[in-house]
């Protein structure tokens, strides 16, 4: 009888140990609940991707309904840190200066946005000189302002993260816009379109521009005037993913392949900056677990819905990011064996 109690108390403390330290979500239930995802400009890619997205997840989730807003890459960061959207579109390094605080884009730090996953999406600084200036690196550019050459550049409008990341680029090399002016140059921040017609009317020599591959102004600008795409350096890449968040040189993804604009005949190395989904750090785990688990486990769905969203790969979305991941996101990546 001893040996039988012993045996029963024995159970009892290995079902009591396995209930306490085994990972799960049984004693927790997913409750009905409406989530806003604050994306880009209304009919933009952002919006339709998180339109994509929020059916997706709703489809094979009905207690999850998804209303999607207009936002945008600066902006996103502080409306999911607020509380006032729970699920948003980011860029990794625009993300991390807001986590942080960093000027001159963020004047506080916006703590309270996790990572759901990255890359959906890549977008790449195109350095662009005009062929006739014999210009073949943005080494040799920042070499010809520091000589004191006039330059004239195309460059992101004022206020936007894509001018932001022009100054980090060229801050890398010692120089800034304002250094081009100072040597005699001229910058027009402008917007894609008028950066084509200042190419085309010879208006400027060069432009820095972030866009996706292939972009239709680079195109444009290379049918109109011929050109050459100026490489950074891997020391560039690297302290700029490092410090910043840009994507990685070992992700392969870094580089805008030979043949994507005309007279383009080899790779080229690019400072890029991927997609990434936010999170508020209170929305449940549950719930985040459950919207990563939708993404991971329909990638072709997910592929399906915006050609740019054909870069995410589940096996690489925890790495691909630039802030903490949400602990729902954590769970679903080491469940699946993607993180160890």
């Amino acid at each position: 009888m001893r040996k039988y109690v012993k045996f029963l108390t024995g159970v009892v403390i290995v079902c009591c140990v396995c209930l306490v330290v085994l990972p799960t979500f049984a004693a927790e239930e997913l409750k009905p609940t409406t989530l806003t995802w604050i994306a880009g400009g209304v009919g933009g890619g952002w919006y339709t991707q998180a339109g994509g997205m929020a059916r997706l997840i709703n489809e094979k989730e009905p207690k999850i309904a998804i209303k999607v807003i207009p936002g945008g890459g600066v902006v996103n960061p502080v409306r999911v840190s607020s509380g006032e959207c729970e699920l948003g579109w980011g860029v990794p390094w625009v993300d991390k200066m807001a986590y942080n605080g960093i000027s001159p884009v963020y004047k506080e730090p916006y703590p309270n946005i996790r990572a759901i996953g990255g890359i959906f999406g890549v977008s790449y600084l195109h350095f662009v000189a005009a062929k006739e200036t014999g210009i073949k690196s943005v080494e040799d550019l920042v070499q010809m302002v520091k000589s004191g050459k006039a330059v004239k550049i195309a460059a992101p409008m004022k206020g936007t993260s894509d001018l932001v990341l022009t100054e980090f680029i060229l801050s890398f090399y010692g120089i800034s816009l304002k250094d081009i002016e100072g040597a005699g140059g001229k910058v027009f921040n402008a917007v894609y379109a008028d950066m084509v017609s200042l190419y085309q009317d010879h208006h400027v020599d060069f432009v820095a521009t972030y866009l996706a591959l292939p972009a239709a102004a680079i195109t444009e600008m290379s049918f109109s005037r011929d050109m050459t795409l100026l490489p950074v350096s891997e020391e560039c890449v690297d302290e700029l993913s490092k410090n910043l968040g840009t994507i990685s040189r070992e992700s392969g993804k870094c580089i805008i392949p030979a043949g994507t604009y005309k007279g383009q005949n080899a790779d080229v190395l690019a400072v890029a900056g991927g997609n990434e989904i936010i999170a508020n750090k209170d929305l449940s785990e549950l719930a985040v677990y459950t919207i990563t688990k939708i993404i991971c486990e329909n990638v072709e769905q997910v592929h399906a819905i915006h050609e740019p969203l054909k870069t995410f790969l589940p096996e690489r979305g925890w790495k691909d990011v630039a802030i903490p991941l949400h602990p729902g996101a954590e769970k679903y990546y080491r469940e699946a064996g993607y993180m160890k």
